[in-house]
């Protein structure tokens, strides 16, 4: 790492006078690994699926996210395989714009700028109420949930209106914190040999293939949301052929691992016997009470607090994520050019960041008119959808990668086969989160109902307008996805200046 750093050039800002273009050369494999694991907020993660899906699967939790992280390195696989070819910041779009077509990749991003939004407005419900908490607990002020949530999304935008640079500074600094706090208990854990001593029965086929664990295995997916914005820094990478595949390495089995030994951590400090129990009493508590009970009340405490230094870095690198889309699609034609326009000084997309801004704080507005709940409504619906959105978008990359190896006669394992292999298990996953939705949204059917109605709307009028973009002005989607961004930005200086 120390090698590619010392040896790239000095960032600089790649922009045309209309300031279109994001900052280059400023993220290394490891820059962009951080702010791809700060967007699934592992600790806020852990803090609250962990507990819903130990009482699900029981002690075969930590097999289920190895499983998760196999198959998406399968995916990566496919993914960084064709990496060199495509040259397009746009991440899933610009891959199924390769493979399967313009009109399918126009499709796929109109519903991955959703889905990061919705992923957005969730995690803002949830970010209000340990802030609500927190304000309570510390300062004794009682802050209403929208208050806090319309700051924390001006927090965000400015953050990341400083630049990428600082941006993955300050998700550096936040993970960082909260991996160490997380390696602590868990060391204070095994050295004091858990509960009743340590065992590796999470490994046994009978945990593995339990009843419940299949379930637990299409939420663990959850656990990894985002992880394709490896590709949304290519315009701000070092060497991205080369980088985007390390890092997407590094992000997979980081992840995996930590997930997967965290949740070991926590059956060793309750006992396998006595996990049921331990789940079913302290629920959404569980690893405050794991903390506390190992290393002392000081520790509870900062993990509460680190949980929402979490949530701020996952919607941190959630709003990068969503801009970048925003911002690729306007260079692409599909938005606004207006959209598209970044800073002169930092190379930041911020009027990307400010649109975004804006729809989440009304969305959030309009949550509160309506009298939802920030965690049981905002937060665990609008995760769900997410969630779902996220692996449509990986099947249908996977198959465009499978379509485009196999039209270029290249490869057979990692360009077809893995990919191959992982749309097939990402479609079995995909079916089992769609048959136990209710565990992610805990709604009554009737809402579940709705909900689903409402992803199949969105992908199908994606598909919609993007067929008939393609049949009645084909020339608006003839830069989708396939044009580099430098080119993009001097075609639209050209366009701007006539």
């Amino acid at each position: 790492m120390s090698a590619e750093t010392s040896s790239s050039p000095a960032p600089s800002p790649v922009h045309t006078a209309r300031g279109v273009g994001l900052r280059a050369n400023t993220l290394g494999a490891a820059g962009i690994a951080f702010l791809v694991i700060s967007a699934a907020g592992p600790l806020g993660y852990l803090g609250g699926f962990s507990p819903l899906m130990l009482g699900i699967g029981g002690v075969g939790v930590p097999a289920a996210f190895l499983g998760a992280g196999g198959v998406l390195l399968l995916f990566l696989a496919g993914f960084t395989a064709m990496t060199p070819h495509v040259r397009s910041q746009g991440a899933f779009y610009a891959y199924i714009s390769v493979g399967l077509g313009r009109a399918a990749g126009a499709a796929s991003a109109i519903v991955a700028l959703v889905a990061y939004n919705v992923a957005l407005i969730g995690a803002l419900g949830l970010i209000s109420v340990y802030v609500v908490q927190d304000a309570k607990l510390l300062i004794g002020v009682d802050i209403p949930w929208p208050v806090a949530a319309v700051v924390v999304a001006f927090v965000i935008f400015a953050i990341a209106a400083t630049g990428i640079g600082v941006g993955a500074r300050v998700l550096a600094v936040l993970l960082s914190a909260e991996l160490a706090l997380v390696a602590f208990v868990a060391i204070a854990v095994l050295v004091r040999g858990g509960a009743h001593g340590l065992e590796l029965s999470s490994l046994l086929p009978s945990n593995v293939f339990a009843p419940g664990m299949g379930a637990v295995l299409a939420l663990a997916f959850i656990g990894f949301l985002g992880i394709e914005a490896i590709a949304l820094y290519r315009a701000e990478a070092r060497d991205p052929d080369r980088t985007i595949p390390r890092a997407g390495v590094v992000t997979v089995v980081g992840i995996a691992a930590f997930y997967a030994v965290v949740s070991w951590v926590v059956v060793q400090g309750f006992g396998a016997s006595s996990l049921a129990t331990a789940v079913e009493k302290y629920g959404a508590d569980l690893f405050f009470v794991l903390a506390r009970t190992y290393v002392g009340e000081w520790a509870s405490i900062l993990m509460q607090a680190l949980i929402l230094t979490s949530l701020l870095a996952a919607q941190l690198a959630f709003h990068n994520g969503a801009n970048r889309y925003a911002h690729s699609l306007a260079l692409d034609g599909v938005l606004p050019r207006l959209v598209a326009r970044t800073s002169m000084r930092t190379g930041a997309p911020w009027m990307a960041g400010l649109l975004q801004t804006v729809v989440t704080v009304i969305a959030i507005l309009v949550a509160a008119v309506l009298g939802l709940d920030p965690y049981l409504n905002v937060a665990l619906w609008l995760t769900g959808m997410a969630a779902i959105f996220m692996i449509v978008l990986q099947i249908a990359t996977s198959a465009a990668v499978v379509v485009h190896f196999r039209r270029a006669r290249q490869g057979l394992l990692r360009r077809r086969w893995a990919p191959a292999v992982a749309a097939i298990l990402l479609s079995l996953a995909l079916a089992v989160l769609l048959a136990q939705f209710d565990l992610l949204t805990g709604a009554a059917s009737a809402v579940n109902a709705v909900l689903i109605a409402v992803l199949c709307s969105v992908i199908v009028l994606s598909a919609a307008w993007a067929c008939a973009t393609a049949i009645r002005r084909p020339e608006r989607l003839a830069a989708v996805g396939m044009r580099p961004a430098d080119e993009t930005e001097q075609h639209l200086t050209r366009k701007e200046t006539r």
